[in-house]
């Protein structure tokens, strides 16, 4: 699958042990968390607190705030006319992407999906046609075969990114290790969509020279443009 190397523009903190985390407006929202003192959290703190707020979803929210999410993918320009999409393979709590992978296969687009590398802190990616053959990876995510042959991510169309926190800027942060950052750093072809719930947001999520910030973000109950995409 195909190797991701150094650094890009600038968006958000990527994942790691997997991939993104959500929730719903009618949920508690986040408005520039700050401890006492007036100091802003750090990365590290507002992750904690963004995936506490995500794993306390029930498996029938999760699920119902991501056909929401879903349905307002599927109706995004960049969604219709991508002959080539990326996405990541989501975990219980995060946005699930089952889906939209499922649709865009049987629209006949191409699919790349990560494989994880630890050793490198590498994302490679691999074209699928079926999800069945998927396995559980690293981090315990399905990812496909070991043997499957390395593909360029700047060949998608578009690239679905996970999101652990986010803010209206269109910064992001995952699970702390880069992989997706650097992989969208190396690779500027696609249009990147952040998948995320409205109780993930944040006043302003932290940013570093590594981060790079997302060109839409798809949520239960808006699409955010911020500076890519199909107007």
């Amino acid at each position: 699958m195909f190797h991701n190397p150094g650094p890009r523009r600038s968006r958000a903190d990527d994942s790691d042990d997997a991939h993104a985390e959500h929730a719903d407006r009618g949920c508690e929202e986040f408005e520039d968390p700050a401890p006492a003192g007036g100091s802003k959290l750090s990365k590290s703190e507002l992750r904690q607190q963004a995936l506490k707020s995500r794993r306390s979803l029930t498996k029938d929210e999760v699920a119902s705030r991501s056909g929401l999410v879903t349905r307002r993918l599927l109706q995004l320009p960049e969604f219709a006319s991508a002959v080539s999409i990326a996405t990541y393979v989501a975990k219980s709590d995060e946005v699930q992407t089952a889906a939209v992978i499922s649709r865009a296969l049987a629209e006949g687009k191409k699919v790349l999906v990560p494989r994880s590398d630890p050793q490198s802190s590498t994302l490679f990616f691999a074209e699928i046609h079926s999800l069945s053959e998927l396995s559980p990876g690293h981090f315990g995510i399905l990812e496909p075969a070991v043997s499957s042959p390395p593909l360029r991510l700047d060949s998608a169309d578009i690239a679905l990114v996970p999101i652990v926190a986010w803010d209206e800027r269109g910064h992001r942060i995952g699970y702390g290790k880069g992989y997706f950052d650097r992989a969208l750093e190396a690779n500027r072809g696609p249009v990147t969509i952040g998948l995320a719930f409205e109780s993930q947001r944040f006043g302003e999520v932290p940013q570093s020279a590594a981060d790079v910030p997302l060109d839409i973000i798809v949520t239960e109950e808006r699409v955010l443009r911020l500076r890519g995409g199909r107007r």
